[in-house]
């Protein structure tokens, strides 16, 4: 049975130079009203010029704050890379760090929420339950004051789980199933996994290996086709690049470093490269702890930050490569 829903934090991660914040802003603030809910922005294109922007599309109808990333080895002014890697663990994690209220909410850039989003967010963190919110891609998307007037579906990006739900209840759903472009969990839960595993950064999966290791933890994932956005399939081909690597190796090489992770044997079939090696310990360890992060984000605030600069890596986890390399 619902109770009081408790206070949430959407966090909002990009780095887009047009992210279409306004499309989410209107949104949540037409179905939020005065509900006790903030948004931390995390933003790897951070300065003044845009918290200001992204300041006037909030106008005041809820908590804001505007952050970058916390430091990572792969992107962002404290990499250890030669070029921006992909790191959404850490900028996740980051919104992590900065919520305040009991629960947290992910939502992607260039999307807009669908009418039911927000109760189905309410409702979740009343019961303190983990949600995993549907989406869709469409093109040609017109949004007016928080809401889709027109757009076109695209077939090719439509959510491989919605099949498996229906818009009158929660279907429980595996770990792996949970995707980042919308989700909530209670804040002491993230915490208590130690939040995305920065294993997966350069690589990606971090969603669901997170949410895997939430089913760990025993905790139980429902899938809401109701908490639905919708995202711009054009604007994902704009935007700041990222790169993304998936380094191979030798069978003889994989394993002896596998066992390094205590796991004697592979989980999955597939090749010998550092996206199938994530999976390997994952399965193998059954751990709810990432391997990855330097760090407890129990520990950690806003001015502790920059203090896990001193503990990165200077080579690549899965080859021993130099990141000064990559």
């Amino acid at each position: 049975m619902t109770g009081s829903a408790p206070g949430v934090t959407v966090v909002y991660t990009t780095y887009r130079p047009v992210p279409h914040f306004d499309w989410f802003a209107d949104s949540l603030a037409r179905q939020a009203g005065d509900a006790d809910v903030e948004v931390v922005l995390v933003d790897g294109l951070h300065a003044p010029e845009r918290t200001a922007a992204f300041g006037e599309m909030v106008r005041g109808r809820f908590a804001f704050r505007h952050v970058p990333p916390m430091p990572s080895p792969y992107a962002g002014p404290f990499r250890r890379t030669q070029r921006d890697l992909f790191s959404a663990a850490s900028a996740r994690n980051t919104g992590i760090v900065h919520a305040s209220k009991p629960y947290v909410v992910f939502c992607d850039d260039l999307a807009v929420l669908m009418p039911d989003w927000w109760s189905e967010v309410r409702r979740a963190a009343a019961d303190g339950y983990v949600v995993a919110g549907a989406y869709q891609k469409h093109r040609e998307m017109v949004v007016q004051d928080g809401i889709l007037a027109a757009s076109c579906c695209d077939p090719s990006g439509v959510d491989t789980r919605w099949q498996t739900g229906d818009d009158s209840r929660l279907v429980r759903i595996e770990g792996s199933q949970l995707f980042g472009c919308s989700f909530g969990a209670p804040r002491a839960l993230l915490v208590e996994v130690n939040g995305f595993d920065e294993l997966c950064d350069s690589i990606g999966g971090e969603d669901a290996h997170c949410g895997v290791r939430v089913t760990f933890s025993g905790a139980a994932i429902y899938y809401s086709r109701r908490m639905l956005t919708i995202e711009s399939q054009e604007g994902h081909g704009a935007g700041t690049p990222r790169w993304r690597i998936d380094r191979k190796t030798l069978p003889s090489v994989y394993l002896r470093r596998l066992r390094e992770f205590g796991v004697g044997r592979r989980c999955v079939n597939g090749a010998w490269d550092s996206s199938h090696m994530i999976i390997d310990i994952l399965y193998g360890t059954r751990s709810n702890q990432p391997m990855g992060n330097y760090y407890l984000i129990e520990t950690l605030n806003e001015a502790a930050l920059t203090g896990i600069v001193s503990r990165f890596p200077t080579t690549y986890w899965f080859d021993g490569r130099m990141l000064s390399e990559l």
